[in-house]
């Protein structure tokens, strides 16, 4: 079982999407990389967690664990969401809906919005692979 945040965690959820079947029709026309920043939160997670991944060809060819947010800088991803470790959490456990997250402003996401709405047909692909993915969280 893969502990969030963790570079263990990313591992794991990557190798899932580059096995999953429909990768390749949600990846079609896909443009930009992606930052992720887990926010600290106190008595939850010490740090925050920041990943970067970069897609090609419809499977994600490099996941990179930064040690602080500010080194994403290096790397301007043409995405980046951003929210606290307890609103991940939420969203991982399929508690709360990645859509409403963004609107009521509790997620951060910044890039081209088309791209990711054009994808929200998609959405039951995260849902399948995060159920899929065994998660022990840090704050339990």
């Amino acid at each position: 079982m893969a502990r969030f945040p963790s570079k263990e965690w990313c591992e794991e959820a990557v190798r899932l999407v580059n096995e999953d079947p429909e990768r390749e029709l949600a990846a079609q026309g896909w443009q930009g990389d992606i930052g992720v920043i887990v926010d600290a939160e106190p008595g939850k997670l010490a740090r925050a967690f920041v990943a970067y991944v970069v897609p090609r060809d419809a499977r994600i060819e490099k996941l990179r664990v930064l040690d602080d947010p500010d080194d994403l800088d290096e790397f301007e991803p043409a995405y980046l969401a951003r929210a606290p470790y307890s609103v991940w959490k939420h969203l991982l456990q399929g508690s709360l809906d990645p859509v409403e997250a963004v609107l009521r402003r509790r997620i951060a996401v910044k890039g081209d919005i088309q791209q990711l709405v054009e994808r929200l047909r998609f959405k039951g692909i995260a849902d399948r692979l995060f159920a899929q993915l065994k998660t022990e969280y840090v704050d339990e």
